[in-house]
């Protein structure tokens, strides 16, 4: 018997179609080797046929058959056929099986497994007791199995009561289910007469499903498809449910359509109990220049607004670039009243919102210059801003900035220019052209640093009527000591950062210059080294003023900032007269005195605290603190205080903590001292599993008119390996606690 299959092995040999070598256990490591490329010469009572390992190449190795087993021996009805026993494993670049016994015909690649077996291939694991495979071409027929999928970042498993895989690597599943829980998690699972998964296309296909939740049936279908994968499918996306003063309670039903692999869009069905259905779409193409994005909102007939009147919101947005050097950007919106995104939104950053901002930019950009034109205007969507105080339109602007390192001398030079024609109704109109070369020698050194720049802003205004032109020279200088003492006792460095600007900028009237797009600057403690006060190119401060600044750091042998403390103030030698319209003379003699400060307590604790306190009244103008907590396991908290002296006192806190399995509450609360009466408040509440997870928040926030309060309510399940059900709550967390995550992040 051993005689007759040796030699059937040897005229697959001698055909260069077989390379069999049968060794004895001893020796099984070195005659593998050997025999592998032996000829037909060697003689069968030369091979001894104990344990098994052999090779069976088609044209190369790189696409062999490798088996291995504990005994073998030809089968007396089918000598062709080899009974593998024992511990065996037959491998193949597509998989590789492992069973306790096999039958397998090299002929056909086909191994028959009667008893325990499990199969890998391709991000697929298989266990069975009943199967038939194809070990070169990775397809097989299988029994009573049980499965785990793994494509991309989705894991899932399931049990069918017969499972196929064809040349495709496709899967056929018979009574099975489909899951992304764990085996014995009775989290969810999908239950179906069949199941097909394309792993090449991310789908799963299932007829006559049933999905439980909990071993509770919560859907039925005839026929469902699901993602396995993060690609692309046309079909109904899962719905989302929402509750909110505004709008009543809300179903929407997002359908996508993967139109071309470069277009695609989705349509979402908005119906809402107490003003009627919203129609809202998003296309969206992507080609060699970037991405384009079209997005529209349409009702007809709000059930709570002017009967007859069409609502709608309409954005059309592009990033891409002509090339490497060109860069493109777009960003259109409109909306049909002032009152839409108040009425349909649901947060408070939404229903705020005063204008939206039309754009289209142009950018080249090269080592050392970038040119840019735009084209800027704007929709006011609150009517009641006066026209004159509505911004302009900028149609266009051309901007042109030019820079050049002297690394030998030290020097960096720059030229900042821009050319820019304001338009806006009843209103002063012309061009604008604005020219700043300026020059700044730098020295560093290990304990100080030194800097002189000089520079010369001339600014002409081609008017309707007029001609008018400005030019304003500034010279300023900048220096600082590094002082710092060693502490050994705990390996800290305490520094002392001594800090002095002085800054001169030619008096020039400016009073009967329009003002285009120029506002002042608020002042904190880098406005201390800033060489205008003003932004926008309309007005250009005057000044002959000195800023002096303390700062220290203490930095642990880690290199952390364990504190960091700053205070600072400017001097000023010369009245400062140049204002925005109706502004009047500074004749103060020092500005206000800022000072910051950080501090972290330990690993966990760390706060923060500023302030602006006005010498001339001895009141303080703003102010800042903070003090947070972080552990690194979701366990957050924030508390924080703000005043402005011009519009109030505030307060506000937010925590996300995790409580008994898997549970995790999160809050957020902005609170008005002055009105005594809350901004915004949010609650959350989640539960995250491995395999599936649940939130829910309220959100409640005064409207932009400030006298109305509005409450909403979302919802979402999240059945992992499937899509989510409901709003993103996740989202609606983050913007109100600040260090939000997923509880799996």
């Amino acid at each position: 018997m051993r005689t007759r299959v040796l030699t059937q092995a040897l005229r697959y040999a001698a055909s260069g179609v077989i390379i069999f070598s049968a060794t004895n256990a001893q020796a099984q490591s070195r005659e593998v080797q050997d025999y592998r490329h032996c000829s037909t010469e060697i003689a069968p009572n030369d091979l001894k046929f104990g344990q098994l390992s052999t090779t069976y190449p088609d044209e190369s190795l790189n696409d062999s058959v490798v088996l291995s087993a504990d005994s073998a021996e030809s089968d007396p009805a089918n000598p062709e056929q080899i009974l593998l026993n024992g511990m065996i494993a037959i491998k193949h670049r597509e998989g590789a099986l492992k069973a306790e016994n096999a039958r397998y015909d090299p002929n056909t690649n086909i191994a028959t497994v009667g008893g325990d077996m499990s199969y890998e291939s391709a991000g697929l694991q298989v266990h069975s007791s009943d199967a038939t495979l194809n070990v070169k071409e990775g397809t097989f027929e299988l029994g009573e199995s049980g499965y785990e999928l793994t494509n991309g970042d989705v894991i899932s498993q399931g049990r069918a009561r017969q499972i196929l895989r064809d040349n495709d690597g496709n899967l056929r599943l018979k009574n099975a289910t489909y899951s992304s829980c764990p085996p014995g998690d009775n989290g969810w699972l999908i239950r179906a007469d069949n199941i097909k998964l394309d792993p090449k296309e991310g789908i799963g296909t299932a007829r006559d499903i049933t999905l439980r939740f909990k071993d509770v049936p919560i859907f039925y279908a005839p026929a469902f498809s699901f993602p396995i994968s993060n690609q692309r499918k046309t079909g109904f996306l899962t719905p989302r449910f929402d509750q909110n003063d505004k709008t009543g309670l809300e179903y929407r039903q997002p359908f996508y359509w993967n139109i071309k692999p470069d277009w695609d869009a989705t349509f979402v069905l908005r119906s809402m109990s107490d003003r009627g259905v919203q129609l809202q779409s998003e296309l969206r193409h992507l080609n060699r220049i970037g991405t384009w994005t079209i997005n529209h909102e349409f009702i007809s007939d709000d059930d709570r607004f002017t009967p007859g009147v069409n609502r709608y919101f309409s954005r059309f947005r592009h990033v891409g670039g002509l090339s490497q050097r060109w860069t493109t950007l777009i960003d259109i919106s409109k909306v049909s009243d002032k009152d839409y995104f108040e009425d349909l939104g649901d947060t408070l950053k939404i229903a705020s919102i005063t204008h939206l901002q039309r754009r289209a930019d142009l950018v080249y950009s090269a080592k050392n210059y970038a040119f840019r034109t735009r084209l800027l205007s704007y929709q006011t969507v609150d009517d009641n801003i006066a026209p004159d105080q509505r911004p302009y339109r900028q149609l266009p602007q051309l901007t042109l900035n030019y820079k050049k390192q002297l690394q030998n001398l030290g020097i960096d030079a720059t030229v900042d220019s821009e050319w820019v024609y304001f338009d806006r109704d009843n209103s002063v109109t012309g061009s604008r052209l604005d020219i700043k070369p300026r020059i700044e020698w730098n020295k560093n050194r290990a304990a100080w640093f030194s800097s002189v720049a000089a520079s010369v802003r001339h600014t002409r205004y081609d008017l309707k009527n007029d001609s008018q032109s400005r030019t304003v020279p500034v010279i300023s200088a900048d220096a600082g000591l590094y002082l710092d003492r060693f502490n050994q006792a705990d390996d800290s460095l305490l520094t002392l950062e001594p800090r002095l600007f002085y800054l001169y900028a030619k008096r020039t009237d400016q009073q009967q210059l329009p003002v285009f797009d120029t506002g002042a600057l608020d002042f904190n403690f880098s406005q201390l080294f800033r060489e205008n006060r003003f932004s926008g190119a309309d007005r250009i401060n005057d000044a002959n003023q000195l800023s002096f600044a303390l700062s220290s750091r203490l930095i642990n042998k880690q290199g952390r900032e364990k504190f960091q403390a700053s205070v600072g103030q400017i001097l000023y030698f010369e009245d400062r007269t140049v204002t925005l319209p109706n502004g009047s003379t500074d004749r103060s003699s020092s500005s206000d005195v800022v000072a910051e400060l950080k501090l972290e307590f330990d690993k966990n604790w760390s706060g923060e605290a500023a302030t602006q306190w006005n010498p001339s009244t001895t009141t303080t103008e703003r102010s800042s603190a903070a003090i947070r907590y972080r552990d690194g396991s979701d366990r957050l908290v924030n508390i924080g205080h703000r005043y402005l002296r011009d519009e109030g006192e505030f307060i506000n806190a937010s925590f996300a903590w995790p409580i008994k399995n898997n549970w995790k509450l999160a809050t957020g609360w902005n609170y008005s001292l002055d009105d005594k009466k809350s901004i915004e408040t949010v609650v959350g509440i989640e539960y995250e599993s491995c395999c599936w997870a649940f939130r829910t928040a309220a959100r409640r926030y005064i409207t932009d008119d400030g006298q109305e309060n509005n409450t909403a309510y979302f919802f979402q399940l999240v059945l992992k390996g499937l899509a989510p059900v409901g709003q993103n709550v996740t989202e609606v967390l983050r913007e109100a606690v600040g260090g939000y995550t997923y509880s799996n992040e």
